[in-house]
């Protein structure tokens, strides 16, 4: 993920999951999906569940956690957990995105104590702690004024980017999905900074609708919706589809053409 995104600079696609649930995330990571966000900030999952979750066994699709805080102990358990990325919301500093490199980080770069939970994480502290990467959040005034200061960090992997909270901060409103016209310049401020970087610029699309503006923006790492909307959209293409063979069935029928029988 982390090489597409930035060494062969293709759009990674991820879901966002809002709920403490095994099943969902077997469902999505048995998809071809690249990535999945567990939400511990404003979804229902902890970070204790989150963990839980993850270290359950390795996925083909990568898990990052987005964390409620920038507290170490949050950080530190996803961390050990296996989480293959934490996403840190409203980091506002260098300072505050040092803080979160620290918690994935031993000593003597940072403060995490050893006690990985994952099976699959490597035993050894230098390897260990580059396991996650490290995505602190632009949604905040003061963020994106600091932002080429906190993609500057040691140990910084990229930046994401919530519309949302940042269309709020600007005065311009939460509905920001597609952006609006006066969000695109500090998308675009955001984009240059981190690519200029050689680091993963990552942002909440809401929807897949929206991706290929997103991708034209420069962002690579894309959250396409939450778990609801991909259950929604997946039960309306099955309904439709459904409908569309029964109708079909059903005017074949009447023009005394066979339907195909089901083997079952």
């Amino acid at each position: 993920m982390r090489a597409r995104a930035v060494d062969a600079d293709e759009p990674v696609y991820g879901a966002w999951l809002t709920t403490a649930s095994h099943e969902l995330l077997g469902a999505l990571a048995a998809s071809e999906i690249d990535y999945i966000g567990i939400d511990c900030q404003h979804g229902m999952a902890t970070e204790a569940e989150a963990a839980r979750m993850i270290a359950a066994g390795p996925a083909t699709a990568a898990r990052l956690v987005r964390v409620s805080a920038n507290r170490t102990d949050l950080i530190g358990k996803v961390a050990d957990g296996g989480a293959d990325g934490i996403i840190i919301p409203a980091v506002n500093s260098a300072a505050e995105a040092r803080h979160a490199v620290e918690a994935v980080r031993f000593p003597p770069e940072g403060v995490r104590s050893f006690g990985a939970m994952a099976k699959f994480l490597p035993r050894e502290p230098a390897q260990m702690q580059l396991h996650a990467l490290v995505l602190p959040m632009i949604e905040t005034l003061a963020g994106l004024d600091a932002v080429e200061d906190i993609l500057a960090v040691p140990g910084v992997d990229g930046i994401y980017v919530g519309p949302a909270d940042l269309g709020i901060a600007l005065g311009l409103g939460p509905r920001q999905f597609p952006p609006t016209a006066q969000l695109l310049e500090p998308l675009q401020r955001i984009v240059t900074a981190g690519r200029a970087a050689g680091k993963i610029v990552g942002v909440h699309a809401g929807s897949e609708l929206f991706a290929a503006q997103y991708t034209l923006l420069g962002f690579r790492l894309i959250t396409l919706g939450i778990e609801r909307s991909f259950v929604q959209t997946g039960v309306t293409s099955v309904l439709a589809k459904a409908r569309g063979s029964a109708a079909a069935g059903a005017d074949g029928a009447s023009n005394g053409v066979h339907a195909a029988t089901s083997p079952y």
